[in-house]
């Protein structure tokens, strides 16, 4: 049966509530901190293991040189006196001492028995001491402790003082049983280090990582659960390191997420407000252009003059309720081009702007027989917001460097393309506006501006598959400069 730890953690009644409908899922119960945890621990095993292991071989090693040592020892005393001076007692207590059955002694190429008991009738395993190597002394450390207990062992050693070598054969039982009694405690005392390291490991991990982890994955589920909620938004903790940033870039990305989902929400309300509105709005102008059909009938020389420009007015602005009301938002239709002057659309946009009158001149500068392929009321639209942008600019702020007030209207053809340019004397366009300068509802820099004018040009223009950019100011031009692109159809192009 696998055990798993849970990590609980502590939530607040809304992100209860979103985990029993389900919002949230299930938490995974194999979590990070478990497994940090488990890591941890393995990583320290291995390392015990890798000190264990050498540790458990060496003091076999120093256990059976330690029996080789007493041998030695009983050997000189064997050969302090004549043979025969040696009693079989003194020989077997000897023995005993070194836990040893057989004492041999090897000299020149001839191998001796010193003392004897109870001969084995055979040897297990013969284990050089001499000139041992790990993966050796590996093995037969693993044969030794898993081993029966009645195994005989021959263990040969250097002796000093000229000899040879030693051989010492004796029961394996006296070695298992030592082995295992440190193998224990080595394992336990392992097993004690291990688990104090993991402790603080884990402990230094969840206070440095797995705590401010888990309060960006907390907060991260609670800003999902209601996005438009500022109070959710996470505050950074003012740690320089990765997490910190982390926090900062999250709280960048929340802020801003904020924004644009009261902003998407406003410009919802705002689309059936005006789709409203142009449901009686159209209505009016509808009435309006009955009036003005009126006009026609007027003998007065400027009423002569004025009525087609209003009546062409007023169909504009029905049609466009119109498409409003069509489409349910407030999106242009496709572009219909067509071969247009551009000369008279410029001079048709720059008598509506200049209606309410005013201190500005437009100069229109497009020259006679300029034509374009462009739809020509999307046309009228880019260049009467453009212009009313430039002429409410030099009426607020004046013109700059001792200019007159004016705007120049100006354009040229450059390979397949037609470039407009439209460029006032005003005060030109603060650096703090230029980022979103096209941006529904944040360029408008005067007071009861909507900031959708420029947008709207922008929206015209890339229908046609063209762009619209603010140049940057130069000595000669201080005020703002805009320049159109539009793609042109080929000659002859069908």
């Amino acid at each position: 049966m696998r055990d798993f730890i849970t990590i609980k953690q502590q939530s607040d009644p809304d992100d209860r509530q979103a985990e029993q409908q389900g919002l949230h899922g299930h938490r995974p119960r194999f979590g990070l901190a478990t497994r940090v945890v488990l890591v941890v621990a393995a990583f320290i095993m291995a390392t015990e293991f890798i000190i264990y292991v050498p540790i458990v071989v060496n003091y076999r090693d120093n256990w059976l040189r330690n029996r080789l040592a007493a041998a030695y020892t009983a050997t000189l005393v064997l050969e302090a006196g004549p043979r025969a001076m040696v009693s079989p007692q003194l020989s077997r207590e000897l023995l005993d001492s070194v836990g040893a059955r057989i004492i041999v002694l090897q000299t020149h190429g001839t191998r001796r028995i010193l003392a004897a008991t109870s001969l084995p009738p055979a040897v297990d395993e013969f284990y050089d001491l001499r000139h041992p190597t790990f993966p050796q002394a590996l093995a037969s450390t693993w044969r030794t402790y898993f081993a029966k207990d009645d195994r005989v062992v021959t263990v040969l050693g250097a002796a000093p003082m000229g000899d040879e070598a030693i051989e010492v054969t004796m029961d394996e039982g006296p070695v298992k049983e030592a082995l295992h009694i440190v193998a224990v405690r080595v394992l336990t005392i392992s097993l004690t280090i291990s688990a104090l390291v993991a402790a603080l490991a884990v402990g230094v991990l969840n206070f440095m990582v797995l705590r401010p982890m888990r309060r960006l994955t907390n907060n991260i589920t609670e800003f999902g659960a209601d996005p438009e909620n500022a109070s959710r938004i996470i505050v950074p903790s003012g740690h320089t390191d990765e997490i910190g940033r982390a926090e900062e870039a999250l709280a960048t990305m929340q802020d801003t997420l904020v924004r644009e989902l009261t902003q998407k929400k406003h410009l919802a309300a705002l689309g059936l407000a005006v789709a409203k509105i142009n449901h009686d709005l159209r209505n009016m102008l509808a009435s309006a252009q009955l009036l003005s059909d009126r006009l026609a009938n007027v003998t007065d020389p400027l009423a002569q003059r004025l009525a087609p420009k209003l009546v062409a007015t007023l169909d504009r602005a029905i049609r466009f309720c119109q498409a409003t009301l069509t489409y349910g938002r407030a999106t242009d239709e496709a572009p219909k081009p067509r071969l247009v002057d551009l000369r008279p659309v410029v001079a048709e946009a720059a008598e509506a702007v200049c209606l309410s009158g005013g201190r500005v001149m437009i100069l229109n500068k497009v020259s006679d027989g300029f034509i374009l392929w462009a739809d020509p009321e999307h046309l009228f639209r880019v260049m009467m917001n453009l212009l009313r942008n430039g002429v409410e600019a030099l009426d607020r702020a004046g013109p700059s460097g001792g200019q007159p007030a004016q705007i120049i209207v100006s354009a040229s053809a450059w390979e397949e393309f037609a470039i407009l340019e439209i460029a006032d004397t005003g005060p030109g366009v603060p650096p703090s506006v230029r980022a979103q300068l096209f941006t529904p509802f944040s360029s408008s820099s005067r007071p009861g501006g909507s900031g959708l004018g420029l947008a709207i040009a922008a929206d015209l223009v890339r229908a046609h598959g063209g762009s619209i950019e603010l140049m940057p100011e130069t000595d000669e031009n201080i005020g703002a400069r805009f320049r159109i692109t539009l793609p042109q159809r080929r000659t002859g192009a069908a």
